[in-house]
């Protein structure tokens, strides 16, 4: 049997009493730590950049995160559940998880999606299409990462 762990990063409001954003960062870093140690198989992080729903609480990127977590773990997979295609361009994306998977020797899982969250386009200037155009638009953007 394999466990996963699918880590805070502030999506659900899991750092709303914290006071230090470091502090808050630390929490993600124990549990990531303590799952590698554990043996889990994998953690995973969500690719958010506002908490749902909206509020002026601590939510951390999951690229950078994953990046630290790839330094401070040693064994365990590491993950976004997923990537929202429409955050980066396909050719910066591709560039990213290239890098992390080096980063983290190879243990990188590469998830991306259409995306759903609209308050969260909108509130960094991002075009919210349609379910089907986003759709052909992911499409579109796998083929690109993997040629790439």
């Amino acid at each position: 049997m394999k466990f996963s762990l699918y880590l805070p990063t502030g999506l659900g409001h899991n750092f709303a009493g914290y006071t230090d954003p470091v502090a808050a960062f630390e929490t993600i870093t124990d549990l990531a730590c303590a799952a590698d140690e554990s043996g889990y198989e994998t953690v995973w992080v969500a690719d958010h950049f506002v908490p749902f729903p909206p509020a002026p609480d601590y939510i951390f990127e999951s690229w950078t995160t994953l990046t630290a977590l790839a330094r401070d773990t040693r064994r365990i997979r590491i993950g976004q559940m997923v990537t929202g295609n429409n955050y980066r361009t396909p050719a910066l994306q591709a560039k990213m998880a290239s890098t992390l998977d080096v980063v983290s020797r190879g243990r990188l899982t590469f998830g991306i999606g259409a995306g759903w969250y609209e308050d969260e386009y909108r509130a960094y200037g991002y075009r919210f299409d349609d379910a089907p155009t986003r759709l052909r638009q992911l499409d579109e953007a796998a083929h690109i990462i993997r040629s790439l």
